[in-house]
């Protein structure tokens, strides 16, 4: 059973990721942060800019399995759905204040929701079961994982100088 603590925490979680992302993704220095450290490997600039591009799919998401009794989640594999450079042309300040605005409203929809909604479920081809509360902890932890990401770039010693 979802408690209202594990979701107060997610809440919690997801309320943090836009500060962590966009302070992360400032540190990094200019000439660094479209860098690729090889083919197929996302920059830290990517990964900083696909994270506002997913909330409103969420927010679909989530609306979708409130209100039909029998959804079924389609994957989204940027891979495959995307073309490979497309995040790279995303101005960045903007997806960040984007992401903050949107994150806020996010947040501000979520804490409208009862136990029960939180526990509705859907079917979703990649996963053995899914609800309201594991989209929302697997985006609170897709933040962490993208923020990892951004950092390793940075910090990586073949990235370029000056």
């Amino acid at each position: 059973m979802t408690s209202t603590t594990r979701i107060q925490n997610i809440l919690t979680q997801l309320a943090t990721g836009p500060e962590l992302v966009i302070n992360l993704i400032n540190e990094v220095p200019l000439a660094v942060r479209k860098w690729r450290p090889e083919a197929g490997k996302w920059s830290a600039h990517e990964h900083a800019v696909h994270l506002p591009q997913v909330q409103p799919m969420m927010m679909q998401r989530l609306e979708m399995m409130l209100s039909n009794p029998s959804p079924v989640i389609k994957p989204y594999i940027p891979a495959d759905d995307d073309s490979p450079d497309m995040l790279l042309g995303i101005d960045l300040d903007e997806a960040m204040q984007r992401f903050a605005r949107e994150r806020l409203a996010m947040i501000q929809r979520l804490n409208e929701l009862s136990i029960a909604q939180w526990q509705i479920t859907a079917e979703h081809a990649e996963y053995s079961h899914y609800s309201v509360f594991i989209m929302f902890r697997h985006l609170a932890m897709h933040d962490l994982y993208h923020a990892y990401r951004i950092e390793e770039r940075m910090l990586d010693p073949n990235a370029p100088h000056g």
